[in-house]
């Protein structure tokens, strides 16, 4: 653990960008990367994160810091892995895996679903399979490389992109998010619509809810990060 060496953290401008200075020293990625954003608000962020620390600094508690080095240090170095990545989730989508019974969850995934499924068909030009087996189902061809065309670009939204897509288990509940179509509440609910389905017969149990609250915390902060960066 480090000690907070720093009083303030706070925005400047620097060349038609935004830094963020601790103090007088201007902050840069693990890997010594410059930390110069295009969108104030990320910045922004940023700084509450590390103004938010007290006597040590968790890095654990710095989500947006860590999506940013991440995008600096490593995804840039490839993006087109990443993309991949991505794509990847979009050809074995959460959506397209439908329960067997009891009636109730296929209902009730049939309800929340298929109209995400309709719509990111009509979005992004893409037809969707589903399926009742847990064996994988083959989707189209050509949605993989447009899945990583969607994701693809600015490494800063195709880190958070990935990261999303790898916490919902669904390229398309995170596409939606990124577009505005639902919520962040809205993509908890419906990526994890099996396990609360089980909460509400079952009823809850302290671990799991714990773990979900977590996820439920961190899709908040990427529908906070990728709004940001459409402000910049």
């Amino acid at each position: 653990m480090v000690k907070r060496f720093y009083k303030t953290a706070q925005v400047a401008p620097r060349d038609g960008k935004f830094v963020i200075q601790l103090d007088t020293h201007e902050l840069k990625t693990p890997a010594k990367n410059r930390l110069h954003l295009e969108s104030a608000a990320i910045a922004e962020q940023i700084a509450a994160e590390w103004n938010a620390q007290e006597e040590t600094i968790d890095t654990n508690a710095m989500p947006v810091m860590r999506l940013v080095s991440t995008a600096l240090d490593r995804v840039a170095l490839d993006p087109d892995a990443t993309a991949r990545a991505f794509a990847a989730y979009g050809m074995s989508d959460l959506l397209f895996y439908r329960a067997e019974h009891p009636e109730r969850l296929v209902a009730r995934q049939q309800a929340a679903w298929d109209p995400l499924l309709d719509w990111a068909q009509s979005r992004f030009d893409m037809s969707f399979q589903v399926t009742q087996s847990i064996l994988p189902m083959a989707q189209a061809e050509q949605n993989e490389p447009r899945f990583a065309e969607l994701a693809n670009g600015d490494v800063l939204r195709l880190t958070g992109l990935a990261h999303c897509a790898a916490l919902l288990g669904s390229a398309i509940l995170t596409l939606a998010l990124d577009d505005g179509h639902i919520s962040a509440q809205q993509a908890y609910e419906l990526a994890f619509l099996d396990d609360l389905f089980q909460i509400e017969d079952w009823g809850e149990d302290e671990e799991a809810m714990q773990r979900l609250t977590k996820i439920q915390l961190e899709i908040a902060t990427l529908s906070v990060y990728l709004r940001g960066l459409k402000s910049a």
